[in-house]
Formats: C-alpha cells, sequence, structure tokens
C-alpha cells in the first residue's frame, strides 16, 4: 500500500496533514477529480474487510465527501474539504469538514432521509417542483451503513464511524 506523501506529491488538489498507515488525514480542494482520487487511494486502507463491506464504506465515504465538495463548497476553488480515515481492528472513523456554511438535516426536504415513513419516495416529488435531477437518497444509504452518523451543529462536519467487532478480518 503505497503512502499518502507518496501518491499525492504534486498534485495541486490534494494536501497531506497525516499520513499514518491506520491514519490518513488530507486538505483536499473541492473538485470532481479530487473526490474520485481519494476514494480511489482510501480502498487500500480498508484491505482485509469482506468485500461487500469494503465497497458499502467506500460508498458512504464517497458520498459524504461529495456532499461537502458540491454541496457544502459548491465547487468552489477558494474554499476546500478536510476528511480523515482511521482505521482499527474495532472501527473505521470518516470525518469530513467543509469550508461551506452547513446544514440542518431538517432544511433538506428534498433528500430521501426527510421522508415520513409512510411516504419512502415523497422527496421525489419535491426534487421535481424545484426542477433538481432524480436522486437524494445519498445520506438515507450512508445511515445504513454506518453504526453511528454525527454532523456538527453547523452541519459543515461530519463522523461516520463503523464498529468492526464480530466483523471477520485479514490480518495480512
Amino acid at each position: 500500500m503505497s503512502n499518502a506523501r507518496d501518491t499525492f506529491r504534486g498534485n495541486p488538489l490534494i494536501q497531506v496533514l497525516t499520513d499514518r498507515h491506520e491514519w490518513v488525514r488530507l486538505r483536499v480542494l473541492p473538485t470532481l477529480e479530487s473526490r474520485q482520487k481519494v476514494v480511489e487511494f482510501l480502498r487500500p486502507r480498508l484491505d482485509g474487510l469482506p468485500g461487500s463491506l469494503c465497497e458499502a464504506l467506500l460508498l458512504a465515504a464517497d458520498e459524504l465527501l461529495g456532499n461537502s465538495i458540491e454541496h457544502g463548497c459548491l465547487l468552489n476553488p477558494n474554499q476546500c474539504v478536510e476528511i480523515a480515515l482511521v482505521r482499527t481492528r474495532r472501527l473505521v472513523l470518516v470525518h469530513i469538514r467543509d469550508d461551506g456554511p452547513g446544514f440542518s438535516l431538517s432544511s433538506i426536504g428534498h433528500a430521501a432521509v426527510s421522508n415520513p415513513p409512510d411516504k419512502p419516495l415523497q422527496h421525489t416529488e419535491l426534487r421535481s417542483q424545484m426542477g433538481m435531477r432524480p436522486g437524494g437518497f445519498g445520506i438515507m444509504l450512508v445511515k445504513q451503513v454506518a453504526d453511528e452518523l454525527i454532523y456538527d451543529e453547523d452541519g459543515n462536519e461530519v463522523l461516520f464511524i463503523k464498529y468492526l467487532d464480530g466483523i471477520e478480518q485479514d490480518s495480512t
């Protein structure tokens, strides 16, 4: 597994802040290219986990990072996103913070996470009225993977925690 400093050396989009095997922290300019490169970089840090769990964790990290880049920073090159991945034998923790103004879960009626239980597609009607493309399932999907998903009071910082106790891991 390559280290972060070697992987991102000379990349103006990604600055390495912490580069340890079990803890990597990056400052990322909010571009779709940096999003893709960061998620690709995280994959080997999840080695040893069951394949389906690894894919679910990468999907969650990608979704949260994408939300910060696209909705938090609005792809503004004058802002940045910080992402950290901590991997221990007992947990995977992803911490993301962006320079955007934040949001409140109660203010995103256009997202599936806001649907009442008896109306699982209510947000699709609102998205259509707002002229938005179909979607809005991201946070709901992330919540299905996470054991804990915690936003700060401003809504521009999130902790994603997945506990690994009881999950078979390769020790290689």
